[in-house]
């Protein structure tokens, strides 16, 4: 794995570092004492910077709140660097090195004035990496001015660009009866995206995207990033050889641009991406259009803002679900390169690409691709179940409507085949990704069946996809009758043909569990729902029949593991969710429950116990830690609790817990719940769940202390001390409760879920 190929110097010396957030008024990162008075490059790292480890000068490596401010005088909120202002922390030099802030929305009156949208595009970073107060600085105030508050609204907002670039989704639209007699009276239809038509971009605008264009300065480092991605990661939208071809383009025709990194060429190349922008994507579109030549028609000259937003956006995606100790983050001088500190960057930029395409009222295919993973990103940074990750899962699902996909897609004069399956692929992700959302924040979904036309993407690879002619005609006669690939790997396409059915089960669950049904209803849509999970399980291809064999064996690659691990706890999880709605709704009895809960928590258990294998998959674990693996630990630890205090009750007598198992299984996953660090996402629950669970296995272990009698015939046994200690005593079960809290595991055999 690539954990046991890292510098071993760079494991304790990252392992517990983080980067100082501190900003100077200046826009900068904050430089320690002897790097800022020797005016040396400071890495910022804490509590030791990397050249005063070198140097051992770690006694004098401090970083001072206000090393130049004056007693005398008291900052004033219009010249701190506010944390809600506009600012954009990007980078300009090197992946790793200090950051500079750029500051697009410092304009004049009369620039402000030529703004055509509100350009409020800062993206509050998560805690974890947020910026902290200085000591000297006064509470932070918003930046109003009076020209901010004239602004006028985005042009393309109130032209209503968007009304006229799609056609009016059923007969019930309020233009619907237009659209079907304007042609018939000779009235052309409006048409928003006339390609002779002309916006005036800002120089706002150019800046800002200049800017952006700042992170893309070592396309040598950009593409080793998503390489790595997809040798493990392989998208289900965004597929490794359009990502190829759009990369290409980028750097065949801008690389000189980039790496030179003049500001006005820049800004000339952030026009051109703008002019770019501008033009409709449908004009590119038609029945007879290939992959590669689509792709290669939006990169190079024509390249767009989608396109650089999705490259950041991967670039950002594989940062998260990586370690700190990976080895990519080694550079050529052998020094560590931020993990943090990239994400953040990276992260940012996608947020500004989004807010380009939103305030220009850009809908098209590229879009939608480049939503679909900046809304992954979001996420992933801030906490699961949070308003803001519900708020931006509904933004994706309203553009999935908007741009009609809950309705019929299929091939046409305006559809290429590729376009289609992408679309589907699309969709069903989105609508999978609504389901997940609402069980785990227990709300109403927000698509749902009964408006969606939901249809399944053929299981192709990513080259069948690009494909066209006879290799296209050959690959679809490679896949069976239903649509599966033949060759029995599991694949992102065959992930997501999953998700149609399994989504479907979820939504009906949730209605029983979340709607107002008698008791008699619940009982007989539950028995139903049971009956055809059953049902899909046994339809489903010999190869999707998940056990635990494939974890024993590891002989598949670990992105197909991990597909397995969804498509087994997925299944189990839709049992488990019936069973809790029948004991909530109706009362029903817990032993089912518990013997589901056993089975998932077992699975679970065999996971963390090959999570080292899974260690490139860190956002997926986590998901898989909190979403099925602390509900059904629970259970079965109430069920251990309540057996250990009532050992004759009827649940204890008919359903014995094998004790020692199940505390040592437990024991096990507090111990890996307890590697997910504060501030990632999921942690909230992962805390949560631990310290529920160690309550519980401490209230066992240790119980309250029994008063014993003696009497004269104990006592002349006293000196053999097995007529009055347990077999192997090791002490009170508390120690080893205490034990495990102390015990430093390996960071080898652990992974670091960062």
């Amino acid at each position: 794995m690539t954990g046991n190929i890292f510098p071993a110097r760079f494991h304790a010396g990252h392992r517990d570092r983080t980067l100082n957030t501190n900003y100077r008024r200046n826009g900068k990162l904050q430089s320690c004492e002897p790097c800022r008075r020797g005016k040396l490059r400071c890495d910022h790292m804490m509590p030791t910077c990397g050249r005063c480890a070198r140097r051992n000068k770690a006694h004098q490596c401090v970083y001072h709140p206000a090393p130049l401010t004056k007693r005398t005088s008291l900052p004033t909120p219009s010249t701190e660097s506010d944390p809600r202002s506009p600012s954009i922390p990007l980078q300009s030099t090197e992946w790793g090195a200090p950051t500079p802030v750029v500051h697009p929305l410092t304009t004049t009156s009369q620039t402000e004035s030529a703004i055509n949208s509100q350009p409020s595009y800062v993206v509050n970073p998560p805690a974890a990496l947020s910026r902290t107060a200085r000591a000297t600085s006064l509470p932070a105030h918003p930046r109003l001015t009076i020209d901010e508050l004239r602004r006028p609204l985005p042009e393309a907002h109130v032209r209503g660009d968007s009304l006229n670039k799609l056609p009016a989704a059923g007969f019930v639209h309020h233009t619907a009866i237009l659209d079907e007699y304007e042609l018939s009276i000779g009235i052309q239809r409006p048409n928003a995206e006339d390609p002779n038509a002309s916006t005036v971009i800002s120089p706002l605008y150019i800046e800002r995207g200049a800017a952006v264009l700042t992170l893309l300065k070592d396309p040598s480092i950009l593409q080793r990033y998503l390489d790595k991605w997809f040798s493990f990661g392989r998208g289900i939208v965004l597929v490794e050889p359009m990502i190829k071809i759009f990369t290409s383009g980028v750097w065949s025709v801008w690389g000189k641009t980039l790496r030179d990194q003049n500001p006005k060429e820049l800004q000339r190349m952030s026009a051109r991406i703008w002019e770019n922008t501008m033009k409709p994507v449908s004009r590119l579109l038609h029945r007879h259009t290939s992959p590669r030549e689509f792709c290669s028609a939006v990169t190079g000259e024509n390249l767009r803002w989608e396109i650089v937003g999705m490259i950041v956006t991967l670039v950002a995606l594989l940062c998260q679900s990586l370690s700190d100790a990976d080895p990519i983050f080694v550079s050529d001088k052998a020094c560590l390169e931020d993990r943090a500190a990239i994400i953040l960057r990276t992260h940012n930029a996608s947020e500004i690409c989004i807010g380009f395409c939103e305030d220009f009222a850009i809908v098209n295919d590229l879009y939608l691709w480049f939503l679909y993973e900046n809304a992954g990103l979001y996420c992933s940074l801030r906490s699961r179940g949070s308003f803001e990750n519900w708020k931006r899962s509904g933004i994706l699902a309203t553009a999935m409507i908007f741009f009609n996909l809950h309705q019929e897609i299929k091939v046409d004069d305006n559809t290429p085949f590729f376009i289609a399956e992408l679309r589907k692929r699309l969709f069903v992700c989105a609508y999978e990704n609504d389901k997940y959302s609402a069980i785990y924040n227990g709300r109403p979904p927000r698509l749902t069946r009964s408006y969606c036309m939901l249809q399944s993407p053929l299981d192709l690879t990513d080259e069948q996809l690009m494909s066209e002619g006879p290799d296209l005609e050959l690959a679809l006669h490679s896949l069976d009758d239903e649509g599966w690939n033949s060759s029995a790997r599991i694949q992102r396409s065959t992930f997501a043909r999953l998700f149609m059915p399994n989504s479907l089960l979820a939504e009906e669950i949730l209605e029983v569990s979340l709607g107002n049904l008698p008791h008699d209803e619940v009982i007989r849509r539950a028995a139903d729902i049971e009956r055809r999970a059953i049902e899909l399980q046994a339809s489903l291809p010999e190869f999707l029949r998940i056990d635990d064999q494939p974890f024993l064996e590891l002989k598949r690659p670990p992105i197909e593991l991990i597909y397995m691990a969804y498509i087994r706890l997925d299944s189990l999880n839709h049992h488990f969710l019936l069973q809790r709605t029948l004991i909530k709704k109706i009362g029903a009895d817990n032993s089912k429950l518990l013997s589901i809960a056993q089975d998932m928590f077992s699975f679970v258990v065999l996971l963390v116990n090959h999570i080292n294998v899974l260690r490139d998959f860190q956002l997926d674990v986590i998901q898989l830690l909190t979403m099925d693996g602390i509900p059904p630990a629970a259970i079965i630890a109430m069920e251990l609790l309540h057996q250990d205090q009532n050992p004759t009750s009827a649940s204890a007598l008919a359903n014995p817990l094998p004790r020692s198992r199940t505390i040592q299984d437990l024991s096990v996953f507090v111990a890996c719940l307890g590697t997910v660090k504060p501030f990632t996402n999921g942690s909230n629950s992962c805390i949560r769940g631990r310290k529920f669970l160690k309550k519980i296995l401490d209230t066992i272990l240790d119980p309250p202390p029994v008063r014993l009698t003696t009497d004269d015939s104990s006592t002349q046994n006293l000196s053999d001390p097995s007529f009055t200690s347990p077999f192997l005593q090791t002490g009170n079960d508390g120690d080893f409760m205490r034990w495990l809290d102390a015990m430093d595991f390996d960071c080898e055999s652990w992974v670091n879920l960062d």
